[in-house]
């Protein structure tokens, strides 16, 4: 019994990161809307909903950045004009911001930060000052990029009634200011999610309306000697958060089971998901699904 107890221990901590976030486009969706879903496994978030009230502040108000995670105060960031009404992960105008974490490189975690944005901060900053989801990926972006930024990788879903966004998001390691991000639009009429593993890939091939990356994803690669490639064939999470077997295995069999779901002949992709086989087929980051999704 000792050993079947330390057994279950041993893959209770594999699989302890749990977070799962699933994206429906509006034309996906069977009332028409487009939507996330967010669950985490964040024992400390358990039976605690955050609100923040709208308001507006003076000039001069500073804001006070405290680590969702920690609780480590990080500093201060001038506070905007007027802030909105947010309730849990949504605002008053219906974006929604929600995250899973993917830890990438880590080289490029932040070592005792005493400055810059949590991903916790930096997800009610965005509800806190964007009306769309477009707006908030702006938000979140430059804000990081003058303040810094002070967590671990981050897949990010950012939704509005009409569209829903995927951004993952890195730091550039100790020393170093800012962050450096993509983001893609997930088509109206698919489904996406991610579950604690990095899943955009060569992002250059999306329409220009449908990306958003800073200028610097590439170049900052190549400095680094982490790719040496043609720009249109740099894929996101080979260079910044590889899949591990882990990866795989705990965290896209989660996307997996989703797609699974609403797709024919999904079983190609087990290969993938279980972990093994170095050369299968990747899953796709997002799908056309076979039937209108609602839960």
């Amino acid at each position: 019994m000792n050993r079947l107890l330390a057994l279950l221990a041993v893959l209770f901590a594999l699989a302890a990161p749990a977070c799962t976030n699933l994206l429906v486009g509006k034309k996906a969706s069977k009332n028409g809307a487009c939507f996330i879903t967010y669950s985490a496994d964040s024992y400390g978030m358990y039976g605690r909903m955050l609100h923040y009230p709208a308001g507006k502040h003076a000039p001069g108000t500073m804001r006070k950045i405290v680590d969702g995670d920690t609780h480590k105060p990080l500093g201060e960031i001038p506070e905007a004009p007027y802030t909105y009404n947010v309730v849990g992960n949504i605002n008053e105008h219906q974006v929604a911001i929600t995250e899973t974490t993917f830890g990438g490189r880590e080289e490029l975690w932040p070592k005792n930060p005493v400055g810059g944005i949590d991903y916790v901060s930096l997800m009610a900053l965005g509800l806190q000052r964007a009306k769309t989801a477009r707006e908030a990926i702006r938000v979140m972006t430059d804000l990081v990029a003058r303040y810094g930024y002070a967590s671990e990788g981050e897949s990010f879903s950012v939704a509005d009634p009409n569209e829903a966004w995927i951004m993952e998001m890195m730091g550039k390691g100790a020393g170093s200011k800012g962050a450096v991000w993509v983001a893609v639009r997930i088509p109206d009429d698919a489904i996406c999610a991610h579950a604690n593993q990095s899943r955009i890939t060569k992002f250059m091939q999306y329409p220009k309306g449908d990306v958003m990356y800073s200028k610097d994803v590439i170049s900052f690669a190549r400095s680094k000697g982490w790719y040496t490639g043609k720009d249109k064939d740099f894929s996101w999470r080979d260079v910044y958060g590889e899949p591990t077997f882990g990866g795989r295995r705990f965290c896209d069999a989660r996307v997996y089971s989703f797609f699974n779901r609403f797709a024919d002949n999904f079983d190609r992709y087990l290969p993938w998901v279980l972990g093994k086989d170095a050369n299968a087929e990747d899953m796709p980051l997002w799908i056309v699904p076979n039937k209108k999704v609602s839960f």
